[in-house]
């Protein structure tokens, strides 16, 4: 009896391992997908907008070893005289060899560096967090709760970027400007839209999105 009891607590204790494992992975997956997807709507934002613009490349802290030989064409970028590499989406600087750069508007998701790539999913971990808390608790997703999350998603980049330079940006979510507040929308909208198109709901065991009332876009 007293091995029955073991035996049904250990198959138990494993059991509810290999879920936490599980819906971790999900959680996991949900949160790369969204920053995938928003780094891709933030590029074709930026184009539309600036559809004369071909590059922005952005200096990252990420070591990554080149060759330096595939540095081979020599270019005036808006960050300084460098040597770019042959892929066209790293630039050396010329007079300072440990300052690389990277394109981020050409670059998916999935090639970014990871000091780039980190804020993408940051934004994303915070969308997912609470759009997924909402789901359980059963809370209305109406436009309320879109821009209450929105300003989360503000909230928590302001905890991360308190020594940007672009003190603009350092202000209540109120008080930014219409194109600052879509980014954040952006997200909780982004997350929304994946949890249902991948059935996270089924991964999740909660219930689809239905959004009440009017969202606007």
């Amino acid at each position: 009896m007293h091995l029955i009891i073991t035996l049904m607590h250990v198959l138990l204790v494993f059991g509810n391992d290999v879920e936490s494992i599980s819906l971790k992975n999900h959680f996991q997956f949900f949160i790369k997908t969204v920053a995938t997807v928003y780094h891709s709507n933030w590029r074709q934002n930026f184009l539309a907008k600036n559809p004369f613009v071909k590059n922005r490349f952005k200096l990252t802290n990420t070591v990554t070893h080149y060759n330096s030989s595939d540095f081979q064409y020599p270019m005036i970028l808006t960050v300084g005289s460098c040597l770019v590499h042959r892929n066209l989406k790293v630039a050396r600087a010329r007079y300072n060899l440990s300052q690389i750069y990277v394109d981020i508007l050409n670059m998916n998701y999935d090639e970014l560096p990871s000091d780039w790539a980190y804020e993408n999913r940051a934004t994303a971990h915070v969308a997912c967090k609470h759009i997924l808390r909402g789901v359980r608790r059963k809370v209305l997703f109406d436009e309320n709760f879109i821009q209450e999350t929105s300003e989360i998603v503000h909230i928590e980049w302001m905890k991360r970027n308190v020594h940007r330079s672009q003190q603009e940006l350092m202000v209540p979510y109120v008080n930014l400007t219409d194109v600052e507040k879509d980014k954040d929308r952006q997200a909780v909208m982004i997350a929304c839209r994946l949890y249902n198109d991948h059935y996270l709901y089924y991964r999740f065991n909660t219930t689809p999105i239905h959004f009440s009332g009017h969202i606007f876009e």
